[in-house]
């Protein structure tokens, strides 16, 4: 396998004289795109091929990978979605509908940012899109503004994690430590449980039905996220199991090799007294934090995550259009997402803060 860095992983012999690039992945490049970027420590499991593998799966979305070279030397790799709106060609890397948290590219230290900004607007006028929209933690926000990307911004609240389970019990709220030990007093227990995919589209979808609301994404989306990531080692499907044996509250928490993810929970409406929810996130938080894991990050924020003894992190997502009727339809389609929101007393459920 050869290393980042080693000019002969490229097959096309003009990029050699380019500043930095986006060069297509082979198809055996891409069959070995988990180790390609297994020296990178901003890899996430957003960046994964089982994560891939449910984009594949649930979005009608091309996937594309990419090395990015400087002078024909590879030094990172990018990967993201092309899909059809309409007239309009969009990369996403992730599109903010797909629920995913980040991807966006991996590059060694030392890359200048602002050309691999610059390398993507290549790439734009190469594929012809209509617009392009990353997430990226790793990214100088100045990088993306000389590039004239505009940038959206919302929250999410993140709890670092420590062996020492008896401290984060205690930096917790007073009321959510009373929720924890009452469910554990009628007899509650996390589990790890099979089928959860299935699950916390049932139990989400019978909760927000009461509510006049509809489950904001299909079954074959959450059954796609445990099918693929499970397997390999990338997922908690926890659920918080009765003492008769039921199964009254479910979660999908992909993970990484520092960071565990909030994707969906649920309950059912029925024992919600018990206090099952604060428990899942209990019992979650206590896995993850016994096996090294470092942050939880909760894919949103409210009450009831900070509640847990969070911080509250800024998160940024970054879009250019590249056509005055890409950046029109743009235009009306926030629109008709701040009117949904003002309609919908529930939309910071429906349409999560971060997914």
């Amino acid at each position: 396998m050869p290393s980042t860095g080693d000019s002969s992983f490229l097959t096309h012999g003009d990029d050699l004289a380019l500043p930095l690039t986006l060069v297509p992945l082979r198809p055996d490049q891409i069959a070995r795109w988990d180790s390609l970027i297994a020296e990178f420590p901003l890899r996430t499991v957003y960046h994964s091929q089982a994560w891939f593998q449910c984009m594949v799966e649930t979005q009608q979305a091309d996937w594309r990978y990419w090395a990015v070279t400087d002078h024909g030397r590879v030094v990172g790799y990018f990967a993201g979605g092309i899909t059809r709106r309409g007239p309009f060609r969009i990369l996403g890397s992730p599109l903010r509908t797909w629920r995913t948290n980040h991807i966006g590219p991996l590059l060694q230290p030392g890359v200048d940012p602002e050309a691999f900004v610059l390398a993507l607007n290549d790439l734009a006028r190469a594929e012809r899109l209509s617009m392009v929209e990353i997430e990226y933690l790793g990214m100088p926000h100045a990088a993306y503004e000389a590039a004239g990307f505009e940038c959206h911004q919302t929250w999410t609240n993140t709890l670092n994690l420590t062996p020492d389970l008896e401290r984060m019990l205690r930096n917790t709220g007073q009321g959510r430590r009373h929720g924890i030990r009452k469910a554990q007093r009628y007899g509650l227990e996390v589990v790890d449980c099979d089928g959860t995919g299935t699950i916390v589209h049932d139990q989400l979808t019978r909760t927000l039905r009461h509510k006049g609301a509809l489950c904001p994404f299909p079954v074959e989306f959450s059954q796609a996220v445990e099918r693929n990531l499970k397997p390999a080692g990338l997922l908690y499907s926890l659920g918080v199991r009765n003492p008769e044996g039921e199964i009254v509250a479910v979660g999908l928490f992909p993970r990484d090799h520092r960071t565990v993810y909030l994707w969906e929970c649920s309950s059912e409406l029925k024992g919600r007294n018990r206090n099952p929810n604060d428990l899942l996130h209990w019992g979650l938080i206590c896995r993850a934090a016994v096996n090294g894991l470092q942050l939880y990050n909760m894919s949103g924020y409210g009450r009831f995550n900070y509640s847990f003894g969070t911080d509250l992190v800024a998160v940024h997502r970054w879009n250019k259009c590249y056509s005055i009727s890409a950046r029109a339809a743009r235009r009306v389609y926030e629109g008709m997402l701040k009117l949904k929101r003002r309609r919908n007393p529930l939309s910071e459920l429906i349409d999560p803060v971060v997914k």
